[in-house]
């Protein structure tokens, strides 16, 4: 395989990662107008969220047998266009059963995505012969950027949510079909095992650090505007301004993070991570002032940019195990972290108050700076 074959690979890879953020982005943007088109509570539309990340985490572990078996490409095209048309089908819910059930397939075709594409990403980059795994990721947190700007612009222009949603969708299906001619297959396939499998071994300590890195994510995405309105006082306007500045300094530093994981490598690049996660939930909550809170926030992106990067790379490459099933033992937890983050908050803030709440993600910051030179420097399994 000639390099320009590798580069062409690498560009394919890219273009699902960003088409998968850029359908995420249109999810996102799409969810107050299912609230209101259905008259749904914060309660119901959380039905249809719930159902989106289980339907993830159920059908990961199996997609990874599944690639190990038949080849990351096809399954990640597979998955990539099950997960453009059943993203549609949210837009056609006549009530919330009917959303929560579109939901879980939109998330089990995303669950099944995210497994594949990043399996297939691991290919690309044991090719590559250099650390590239952030990149791709920062395509992904770029795509859902365009993803919601372009939902954005669509119900600013008047479309309806299923004309917007078929706009997205097709821009998603181009940018899948246009990529498959270049996506890389792996040279060999295993028919390891059976379809579900529990992370263990080495890839055991991967999959916790991944749990605890999303448990945060999923906090900073659900939470962080929250806080900035009821703890630090700020505007309505200003309270979005935690999350951008999480968003904006993870997809920069996701752009930049191949770089530092070879100057740095795998386990310093994670315990840098943990270590400015922590500062900046520390800053943040002992600092309630808007400015210095999303200051925090954006601290706590840095940290968190290429933590997940690493740990999928790292999975992907255990000994004794085959790539794909790695990345999804890894992807599962991790997703039950996703899961449990916005919750824990939420129950932690009724007993100790947001800010108290903010302390327990600090101990999984610390966590993840205590376990991670274990974990990334465990024997094969």
């Amino acid at each position: 395989m000639t390099r320009h074959d590798i580069l062409s690979a690498r560009m394919a890879a890219s273009a699902i990662f960003f088409g998968n953020g850029f359908g995420i982005g249109t999810w996102a943007a799409q969810l107050p107008r299912f609230k209101a088109a259905l008259g749904l509570s914060d309660g119901q539309i959380s039905l249809a969220l719930l159902a989106f990340a289980l339907g993830a985490i159920l059908l990961m572990p199996l997609v990874g047998w599944l690639a190990a078996r038949f080849g990351s490409r096809i399954v990640t095209l597979t998955a990539a266009f099950a997960f453009t048309a059943t993203l549609l089908l949210p837009g056609l819910a006549p009530s919330l059963p009917y959303l929560v059930a579109a939901s879980l397939l939109a998330g089990a075709s995303n669950g099944a995505m995210d497994v594949s594409m990043n399996t297939n990403a691991t290919v690309v980059e044991t090719a590559w012969q250099s650390p590239i795994m952030s990149s791709f990721h920062a395509f992904f947190s770029l795509g859902g950027l365009a993803g919601a700007a372009v939902a954005g612009g669509l119900i600013a222009a008047g479309f309806d949510i299923l004309p917007t949603l078929i706009v997205s969708c097709t821009i998603m299906g181009l940018l899948f079909l246009a990529a498959s001619f270049r996506t890389m297959e792996e040279a060999e396939r295993s028919s390891e095992g059976h379809g579900f499998a529990w992370p263990r071994g080495a890839v055991f300590g991967l999959a916790v650090l991944a749990l605890l890195c999303l448990m945060l994510e999923g906090a900073m995405v659900d939470w962080t505007a929250i806080y900035l309105r009821s703890e630090a006082g700020a505007s309505l306007e200003f309270a979005v301004a935690g999350f951008a500045a999480f968003s904006l300094t993870m997809t920069i530093c996701r752009f930049m993070g191949d770089f530092a994981v070879r100057r740095l490598g795998r386990i310093r690049t994670v315990r840098l991570g943990g270590l400015l996660a922590a500062g900046g939930l520390a800053l943040a909550a002992a600092v309630p002032q808007p400015l210095v809170a999303a200051l925090g926030f954006a601290l706590v992106g840095l940290g968190l940019a290429n933590t997940v990067p690493v740990l999928f790379s790292a999975a992907a490459q255990a000994k004794g195990i085959a790539p794909s099933i790695g990345v999804a033992m890894v992807a599962t937890l991790g997703y039950a972290g996703l899961l449990m983050g916005p919750p824990l908050i939420g129950f932690g803030g009724d007993i100790f108050g947001l800010r108290g709440s903010l302390s327990l993600l600090i101990l999984c910051a610390m966590a993840i700076l205590a376990l991670s030179t274990r974990a990334l420097r465990a024997p094969p399994v």
